[in-house]
């Protein structure tokens, strides 16, 4: 599907010198969570600090090992073979072993368990233990993006075999093999963590980390101010209340989010009426979008991989030009009326439907 309207935001990360840091607690300002599952949902800030994947990034991020500790690359078989870390162990003191990496992979590729990532694994062909500390992927053929997938968290297998994936009471109190393990889960109020001093890694620094549920963006601006939170995304407009204050860092953090309007072509009208799309896309001025709305905060996408390493630069490009969408108009035969509105011309076949009612009108719902 085409996006008409994409945005690749960057995030505006506040922290604060409030004394309870100093305490070794950080209060993060969070959206509510009803289950911490990385298997099944493809978003969640605290399954990196709960869970590790095979692999993970650093801060320039590129792939790194981390329950890895190395990997080969066979050619010719298209298998990746995982070398990993020795003496890792859950949190409830179980080790994690290839095993718990099978586990974990089958049950996202398992269609019973409707995960979100589910279409990162499709090129998957077998997953072989060779032994406890060695896994063998082998895929349907080449594929650059496998050792990102590979971050996803890992499950512990001797606590969610033969669970159910999606309703588990497990995903209320979830056990990984990350820097910080749950605590306490105060439903719709707070979700409080505490640094895992057995992480292979090293125990973390700060030694409690609380996602306190603040859903409005208003009142999380406000609760930085006050001193409530130590650190929370902030919207483009509630960042300049902290600019120039000493108390507070701003980090800008560009990510890969982005925004978008589709088009739904199960409609027939779109099936009918394609033409129109590429006319549309180039009347729309994403830029002054985002100067209005994010306060320039963020950049014209044109497409979901402009931020990845697997981008190309030279994909087709629908930048502002109105010039050009009322050359495409006329040319399927949509003509300027006297009250601005463009009809298809009476001396053409066009469906009667085709411009009239739809631009620059309004357009219909999907």
């Amino acid at each position: 599907m085409k996006k008409i309207l994409a945005l690749l935001i960057a995030m505006l990360m506040l922290l604060s010198a409030a004394s309870a840091l100093a305490e070794g607690t950080l209060v993060y300002g969070s959206g509510d969570y009803t289950r911490i599952n990385p298997a099944i949902d493809e978003h969640g800030e605290i399954n990196l600090l709960i869970f590790n994947g095979l692999t993970a990034h650093d801060a320039d991020n590129n792939i790194v090992p981390c329950l890895a500790e190395s990997w080969d690359y066979d050619e010719a078989t298209h298998t990746y073979t995982f070398h990993l870390a020795q003496g890792v162990t859950f949190h409830d003191g179980e080790p994690f072993t290839a095993e718990d990496v099978k586990f974990t992979i089958e049950a996202i590729m398992d269609p019973a368990n409707e995960s979100e990532i589910a279409s990162n694994y499709t090129d998957v062909k077998e997953i072989r233990v060779v032994d406890d500390n060695t896994v063998q992927f082998e895929l349907e053929g080449n594929n650059a993006a496998f050792l990102e997938y590979m971050t996803i968290g890992i499950l512990p297998k001797h606590l969610l075999e033969g669970e159910d994936m999606q309703t588990s009471d497990y995903f209320r109190f979830p056990i990984g093999t990350g820097p910080y393990k749950l605590e306490r889960w105060d439903e719709g109020q707070a979700i409080t963590l505490v640094k895992n001093e057995d992480y292979f890694l090293g125990a973390p620094n700060i030694d409690t980390v609380v996602f306190k549920i603040v859903e409005d963006d208003n009142v999380k601006a406000l609760q930085l101010k006050s001193g409530e939170l130590n650190m929370a995304q902030v919207t483009p407009k509630d960042a300049q209340l902290f600019e120039g204050d000493d108390q507070y860092a701003i980090y800008r953090m560009k990510t890969s989010d982005y925004r978008g309007i589709l088009f739904n072509f199960w409609n027939p009208y779109w099936q009918e009426n394609k033409d129109i799309i590429p006319a549309i896309n180039y009347a729309i001025d994403r830029e002054a979008m985002i100067q209005a709305v994010l306060l320039g905060q963020g950049d014209v996408a044109y497409g979901p991989l402009q931020r990845n390493i697997y981008n190309n630069p030279d994909v087709e490009h629908y930048d502002y030009n109105p010039e050009k969408a009322i050359e495409i108009l006329e040319s399927i035969g949509c003509e300027r009326g006297e009250d601005g509105l463009r009809s298809p011309s009476r001396s053409t076949a066009a469906p009667a439907t085709r411009c009239a009612s739809t631009w620059p009108r309004s357009l219909p719902s999907s």
